[in-house]
């Protein structure tokens, strides 16, 4: 038997959850006649009303409007490696920014590696209040999960321009300005970027960022120094280092730095004492630059809790969909950048 949520009980009386939830609740801004006529209903449909007016009459009733909600996360495999992946640590995030709302998360793994993805049940069902997009999925079948998805979507770290969906994204380019001006301030003029183009929206803002301070400083980047991190049609993992090299490197994330030191560790070279590096994410693990790496840390926390306030805005208030809102932090100083005069 279908489990019944306040979103059934909305619509059917063609309100809003959360009006559904304050009219339970006791709470103000719902007419007398409605909230009647919403109890009568959540009863009729089984719902424990009586939960919901305890905790209204609870001292801490903080997000008792949201409680109950249940939220999907969608992330491709791809991504994600239980345990040790930044889009995995990204869900944690998430679901504790859910919690902390009453809101309760469903996680869908999409099959994205064998090429025929399948959209999943709780989108084709509509028994989710809000969906999660967290990270990019393949276009085509990205257009089929909006197709289908009959409530509020948010995207996290990457944007869909085209259609009227909130995103929420760490600020790419002031970020990588930032990791940047750190190489800068340490003495450093010539300066490379290692980060592939084409491979998301996401680099292609931290290069700009890259490419402005070093503007900024009176600086040229030859195009050589230019590197990407993946070669081949299956866009393996790899930096080719050109014959003359800068003193420095900023990269587009902190995989790519450290794809980034194995071909410098290759070629004999060392950082920091050769080449100098910072980096974008704050996430890396199982390396020898773990722990030395200086980076523009991605504020996890901040984009999960913006992620969920705005689902549950959304909710409320439909016509706020669109937005994008870039959270920016700050540039961990570690031991891999080299002073020099």
């Amino acid at each position: 038997m279908k489990k019944i949520r306040l979103k059934d009980v909305a619509d059917m009386l063609g309100v809003s959850v959360v009006t559904v939830s304050n009219a339970l609740s006791g709470k103000k801004g719902v007419s007398d006649n409605l909230r009647k006529k919403i109890i009568k209903t959540a009863h009729e449909l089984g719902i424990n009303c009586e939960r919901y007016s305890k905790c209204n009459n609870s001292s801490n009733n903080v997000g008792t409007e949201t409680e109950g909600l249940i939220l999907g996360v969608l992330v491709s495999d791809f991504y994600v490696s239980i345990g040790t992946s930044f889009y995995w640590e990204m869900y944690q995030k998430i679901t504790y920014a859910a919690t902390r709302a009453r809101c309760l998360t469903s996680l869908d793994i999409v099959k994205e590696k064998s090429g025929n993805p399948k959209v999943p049940n709780m989108i084709k069902d509509n028994s989710i209040d809000g969906l999660i997009i967290l990270g990019m999925l393949k276009r085509e079948f990205l257009n089929e999960v909006l197709n289908a998805c009959q409530c509020p979507i948010v995207s996290v770290d990457f944007t869909i321009p085209e259609k009227k969906i909130s995103a929420v994204l760490s600020s790419n380019y002031i970020g990588m300005y930032k990791a940047t001006r750190e190489l800068i301030k340490a003495g450093h003029k010539r300066i490379g970027f290692v980060g592939t183009m084409g491979f998301s929206h996401n680099i292609g803002e931290r290069l700009c960022g890259f490419q402005k301070c070093m503007i900024e400083n009176g600086l040229s980047v030859p195009l050589q120094w230019i590197l990407s991190d993946r070669v081949g049609e299956m866009e393996t993992a790899y930096v080719s280092l050109p014959d003359e090299l800068p003193t420095a490197f900023a990269c587009s994330s902190d995989y790519a730095a450290s794809i980034l030191y194995d071909a410098l560790e290759r070629r004999g070279l060392s950082v920091p004492n050769d080449i100098s590096i910072a980096s974008y994410d704050n996430y890396l693990y199982n390396h020898k630059l773990s722990g030395k790496l200086t980076t523009y840390n991605v504020d996890m926390e901040a984009i999960a809790e913006s992620a969920i306030h705005r689902i549950i805005m959304e909710l409320r208030y439909p016509e706020l969909a669109g937005k994008t809102e870039y959270i920016d932090s700050n540039v961990i100083r570690r031991t891999s950048i080299k002073n020099i005069e």
